[in-house]
């Protein structure tokens, strides 16, 4: 007989015993997130009457450019919320300072596919023109020394000299969520092989600048709300 109820009466207080399978018990389960960079803070908003400040704390690591927040500290059951800045993609398609080598040819039609991206679409065929038709001369110099001791020393100054401009600039965003800005880029030509690689140090300053200006926003107001909240830095 199955699903029987059985009232049973103990000091005054009944007892209801049902037979068949009991429902399961599932233990409480870690909450996870992962999203853009005000999401600690979001999160706090609405939940921090939930947890102490004591049992909270937050993790900073700008070389990742992201904030970590976690609650319930000494349990097993965590809640993490991990909020980041990305990258734009039309500013990683490129592979700016990514030490990325593409022969100029292939630069060239990654460049005529993204000509959208550079200041005047005028700007981008004549670079890609000359990246076409790229010439380079290679200028060594060897120097060889050697002393009474048995010592020598091989020197070697190389120089590339190319048909390709300096630098030149394009209108991306940096970050999701941002506008664009104008960035001085430079073509790196390898010696070996010819092949090149795009460098910028103005866009690795404005990431930094933007990096920390955006954290620093964030941890000011999460200091604001929840000031007993400890901040750790990476």
């Amino acid at each position: 007989m199955s699903n029987q109820k059985i009232d049973v009466t103990v000091n005054g207080t009944e007892l209801t015993i049902r037979e068949g399978k009991a429902p399961e018990i599932h233990e409480p389960k870690n909450l996870i997130v992962n999203g853009v960079l005000d999401s600690p803070l979001r999160y706090l908003h609405k939940r921090l009457k939930a947890f102490p400040e004591t049992e909270c704390h937050i993790i900073v690591d700008r070389e990742k450019l992201s904030i970590k927040l976690v609650c319930n500290e000494r349990f097993h059951v965590d809640t993490v919320i991990t909020g980041s800045l990305q990258l734009h993609p039309d500013f990683t398609k490129l592979g700016i300072n990514n030490g990325e080598y593409l022969t100029a040819f292939e630069l060239a039609d990654k460049f005529k596919m993204n000509r959208s991206l550079f200041e005047t679409q005028n700007a981008a065929m004549e670079i890609v023109s000359k990246l076409k038709n790229f010439k380079a001369k290679v200028a060594k110099e060897i120097e060889k020394t050697t002393n009474d001791r048995g010592s020598q020393r091989l020197l070697q100054d190389q120089v590339v000299n190319s048909n390709l401009p300096e630098n030149f600039n394009l209108n991306v965003p940096l970050f999701k969520g941002m506008g664009k800005e104008i960035i001085e880029v430079e073509v790196n030509v390898n010696p070996n092989d010819l092949s090149c690689t795009l460098i910028s140090p103005a866009a690795n300053d404005l990431i930094q600048y933007h990096r920390d200006l955006a954290i620093d926003s964030q941890l000011d107001q999460i200091v604001e709300l929840a000031p007993g909240i400890v901040i750790f830095e990476v």
